[in-house]
């Protein structure tokens, strides 16, 4: 069995005006062939997953093409036709292929497509044809559309959030394909959409809700009433004309399938309202950290900003409210701010002067400021996560310098602000976070598996950017009307059921 992988991965925010150019891929990662076959195996990714998972299964992997980007504005288009080129050149050269393996985002737009992936699977498709298996990954934050149901065979999406089975879901797109080259079982799959999406921050696998619903989406899968499923919660900031969040279900027969896919949409409907979550402002959380009885560190959940969720990562509006409100509290910062980057390397270490910090990459929503500060030290930008998601993965965020602003705070400067849920985001340019009162973490939920083991207070906080929590504040152009939270839902029944595409290897045996 010759089974080609591929990756196409970036997480795209429509409301940041930045457009994410092949220069992104080229900074985070493009593998080709071989190369990507010896630099991304063993590492924590879904094509690593696939890699072993054929290995595994007797299949031979055939590997084409790898770009990974950051989240940010949408993708180039110029840089999707790139990688469809060389995807299917790879086809054409190996020969047929029995399977198609392809690691995903889910939510990824062009400057003139809304459906990225739902492209890149179709043309795989009418490559491969009708008898090929394809099975994508996908990130929890995914929108499953039609189009993408209708060109692949299977698709599973991540079970944790923060997102630490990478690998692991790799693995399962893998074995399903095997199960149907192998014609070891007959399988079906269902897809229901929900007309909803809801702040990233306000729900996690760790705990709560949406963590007892995925708790029993895998029982269902470990008492074999599933094969496997897939709940995907839209990225919000995703402004499609055809979006959705997803319950994916895969069952030996397509009535306990749709069985199972309905009663869990129905229960993630519910639970909309569970997801708004508890905000601050910043003066509340600037008052927390300076009150002495408050356990420190108090973390200052800036989600707006995160690049995680596509965010340019240059708001300077924390620091800013800081030095307005003439607090002492000790407070550390990062930003993306390149300029006051080259200026502070060409300054140099201990020399003081007048920056403009913020605003550079997305001046719609985020403002800039002049601040007198000391440059405080300067880095090669190179750092490894501590985990535990993504442990041991290499951060490049670019040339960096430590800036140190009336004595107490602290803002490390870079070019892309990436790795954000990793403390080593700070300690690896010499930034304790346990010795500082506040924290500023741009950043949705990845950071609660490292910044839980020690955080003293976690203070999701109200704060501009292209990712604000208050969904209704945004100017969503495409989404309908009837979507929560710009309609309630109230009595509301499935109406949008997708069965998986008909034909392929395994079907009716």
């Amino acid at each position: 069995m010759k089974i080609l992988v591929c990756e196409f991965n970036q997480e795209s925010n429509s409301f940041n005006p930045d457009i994410t150019g092949m220069d992104s891929f080229e900074y985070y990662g493009i593998c080709e062939g071989a190369q990507m076959l010896a630099s991304l195996k063993g590492k924590p990714r879904a094509v690593a997953g696939m890699f072993d998972g054929i290995a595994y299964g007797g299949g031979t992997v055939v590997p084409a093409c790898s770009m990974y980007s950051q989240s940010g504005g949408a993708v180039a288009h110029s840089v999707l036709e790139w990688f469809l080129e060389k995807t299917v050149t790879t086809i054409r050269q190996q020969g047929p292929v029995d399977g198609v393996l392809v690691s995903l985002h889910g939510a990824t737009q062009t400057t003139t497509c809304d459906d990225a992936c739902g492209m890149i699977l179709e043309v795989i498709r009418a490559r491969v044809g009708p008898d090929a298996v394809i099975a994508a990954s996908a990130d929890l934050h995914a929108n499953i559309t039609r189009r993408m149901v209708e060109n692949a065979d299977f698709i599973c999406g991540f079970h944790t959030y923060p997102h630490t089975d990478y690998y692991e879901t790799g693995v399962r797109a893998a074995k399903l394909a095997l199960a149907r080259l192998q014609r070891k079982e007959k399988l079906h799959l269902v897809r229901v959409g929900i007309p909803m999406i809801v702040p990233a921050n306000g729900y996690a696998t760790l705990e709560g809700p949406f963590a007892e619903l995925m708790k029993f989406g895998q029982s269902l899968v470990s008492s074999n009433q599933l094969a496997d499923f897939s709940i995907f919660m839209m990225q919000p900031w995703l402004d499609v004309a055809e979006g959705a969040s997803t319950v994916i279900t895969v069952a030996k027969d397509k009535e306990t399938a749709e069985k199972h896919a309905i009663e869990m949409a129905m229960r993630l409907v519910s639970l909309r309202d569970a997801f708004q979550p508890r905000m601050y402002s910043i003066d509340e959380v600037i008052a927390l950290a300076e009150n002495p009885d408050t356990p420190k560190p108090v973390i200052l959940v800036d989600s707006a900003d995160s690049s995680n969720a596509g965010a340019a990562g240059d708001s300077i509006a924390v620091v800013a409210r800081v030095m307005e409100a003439g607090s002492q509290v000790r407070t550390a910062s990062v930003l993306t701010d390149a300029p006051a980057v080259t200026q502070a390397h060409i300054l140099g270490v201990g020399q003081k002067a007048v920056f403009s910090l913020g605003g550079t990459r997305d001046p719609v929503h985020n403002r800039s400021i002049r601040v007198e500060a000391t440059v405080k030290s300067l880095h090669d930008g190179v750092f490894t996560q501590e985990g535990p998601a993504g442990r041991g993965i290499v951060i490049n965020v670019g040339l960096t310098a430590v800036l140190s602003i009336a004595g107490a705070i602290d803002v490390v400067v870079c070019h892309k602000v990436s790795g954000n849920g990793d403390p080593q985001l700070y300690r690896a340019f010499g930034i304790e976070p346990q010795s500082y009162d506040l924290v500023v973490v741009k950043a949705c939920s990845s950071f609660k598996a490292a910044y839980g083991l020690f955080a003293g207070l976690i203070c999701p906080a109200h704060t501009p950017g292209a990712a604000a929590v208050d969904l209704l504040s945004l100017d969503y152009r495409k989404l309908p009307r009837s979507f929560y939270p710009f309609s309630r839902l109230d009595n509301y029944r499935i109406n949008d059921v997708i069965h998986g595409r008909p034909g392929g290897p395994g079907r009716g045996l």
